[in-house]
């Protein structure tokens, strides 16, 4: 269904259940630019719906929320189509640099920002969770990656033709993200292979498995040319990402910068925990404040009790659920 908010028409979907394990994935929202086509919708689909197997193999079998979030993850980081570990988009000197989180309902929570050599950053993001003291690291050192025991690649793996020629397109229409006085966020970086693409790729997943408790995830290669050093809203708890067992796992994509200034998935939180909103009624009203701050994009929103929700006040959204209720992909 659609409802209008303080901005653009925000797409709200029902997903899964009103109890029992769920699942939910998404990898992106956006426009849909000059690279959506027919054939790349089709392998989207296949990818989510592998994305969905492996993660919701794991709540079937009685495993953790977190653990599904991070099978579900993998799938989609290592399958070029998505902005995130393979085929992450591309910096300004042609290196991937990525971002990804994860947090658990109880508020244990780990980050990476600006890692090149993980083959997978949400491995990176639960080791700072489980193996430090710490919440977020920026560019890791190789032998703090190493102490980890996570696997690597070599940069020129996450690198592929597709993110090279959005490279050179955003190139060569100048620096798309410098800023002007009174310009939008991305004004002039919606069109097809700059942003666009990106806006299609980010990848999240949030999971409630059998014990109820829930978890969310995200992971992100972040905008093609960007400034060296940038840093969205995906690794950052409570922009992009967040997880509280007394209300709801959320993972955002979009306008990185708008997400931020909306702090977007605390909010959704705050709405159901102090206002007392249904999740539906605060995910539009979250994607509201961020068109506010000029923004658009979408969340994928699950609570520890009852039905979760797709929403997105962009053009469309890449996602899929599954419940005892039933499955649904949208690419």
């Amino acid at each position: 269904m659609t409802q209008q908010g303080s901005a653009p028409l925000a797409t709200v979907e029902s997903a899964g259940g009103e109890s029992g394990i769920t699942l939910i994935i998404h990898a992106g929202a956006g426009d849909r630019g000059r690279h959506h086509t027919p054939e790349r919708s089709a392998q989207v689909r296949v990818d989510l719906r592998r994305a969905l197997d492996a993660g919701y193999a794991v709540l079937e079998t009685g495993g953790a929320a977190e653990d599904a979030v991070v099978a579900a993850i993998h799938v989609m980081e290592d399958a070029p189509e998505f902005n995130a570990g393979r085929g992450a988009a591309l910096t300004g000197d042609g290196l991937a640099r990525m971002d990804a989180c994860l947090m658990d309902g109880d508020g244990e929570v780990g980050a990476v920002a600006g890692v090149s050599t993980v083959k997978n950053p949400i491995d990176a993001a639960r080791a700072v969770k489980d193996r430090t003291k710490h919440v977020l690291f920026a560019d890791p050192t190789d032998e703090e990656i190493a102490a980890w025991g996570v696997e690597t690649r070599p940069n020129e793996y996450f690198v592929t033709e597709a993110r090279q020629r959005s490279l050179a397109e955003a190139q060569a229409g100048g620096d798309a993200w410098e800023k002007r006085a009174g310009e939008p966020v991305g004004a002039g970086t919606s069109g097809g292979g700059v942003i666009g693409d990106e806006k299609h790729g980010t990848i999240g997943a949030v999971a409630r498995d059998a014990a109820g408790h829930i978890a969310a995830g995200t992971s992100t290669g972040g905008i093609t040319n960007q400034m060296h050093g940038r840093v969205g809203d995906s690794p950052l708890p409570g922009c992009g990402t967040f997880a509280d067992q007394r209300t709801v796992a959320v993972s955002c994509t979009g306008i990185g910068e708008a997400f931020i200034k909306a702090v977007a998935a605390h909010q959704v939180a705050d709405r159901v925990r102090f206002a007392g909103e249904s999740v539906h009624d605060a995910a539009v009203a979250t994607l509201g404040e961020v068109a506010a701050h000029r923004g658009d994009g979408g969340m994928i929103v699950l609570p520890a009790q009852g039905r979760g929700v797709v929403a997105y006040n962009s053009e469309m959204m890449n996602f899929g659920y599954r419940s005892a209720a039933g499955e649904r992909v949208n690419g």
